[in-house]
């Protein structure tokens, strides 16, 4: 059973739900496989599906991101929360993030980790954490993009 601050969910509604989020990869894998690649029309509007072998190609490295962005934050929490947890805050905050409807998620993430994860880390370190994770996630590849950029620009020129 999961108790969190006044509300607690037993095991089998969290099993449904996990059953639940689990179908949707899999529902979109099926219907590319049955459309074999042809576009799917909802309302007059045209979706291009990928054949199934490129779709699961899809699910699967976004699988792999979401886990390698949680491990991130994990080890910047130094293993203070359980992986599965961060994994679950992580994805918790990128839903949100999108019903929200703020630029970039911007503070979303945060609070939803702070108020998540503050059982089992102090709210200042999951705080801590996630800022770096924004950092090292967004700006440390812009840091590097631009300075790569610079060297081609320096190097075209002469």
């Amino acid at each position: 059973m999961y108790k969190r601050q006044g509300w607690q969910a037993g095991a089998l509604p969290l099993h449904l739900l996990g059953a639940a989020l689990a179908a949707l990869p899999a529902g979109y894998v099926l219907l590319c496989a049955a459309r074999g690649g042809r576009a799917l029309t909802l309302r007059g509007r045209r979706f291009p599906l990928p054949r199934a072998p490129f779709a699961l190609a899809q699910v699967a490295l976004s699988a792999a991101n979401w886990m390698l962005m949680s491990g991130a934050v994990w080890v910047l929490l130094q293993g203070q929360a359980p992986y599965p947890a961060v994994l679950a805050t992580m994805l918790f905050g990128a839903l949100a993030g999108l019903v929200l409807r703020v630029p970039s998620g911007l503070g979303v993430l945060e609070a939803v980790a702070v108020v998540l994860l503050a059982g089992s880390a102090p709210a200042h370190q999951v705080l801590a954490a996630v800022l770096a994770y924004r950092a090292l996630y967004y700006f440390a590849p812009l840091v590097l993009a631009s300075l790569a950029f610079c060297l081609v620009e320096l190097r075209h020129r002469r």
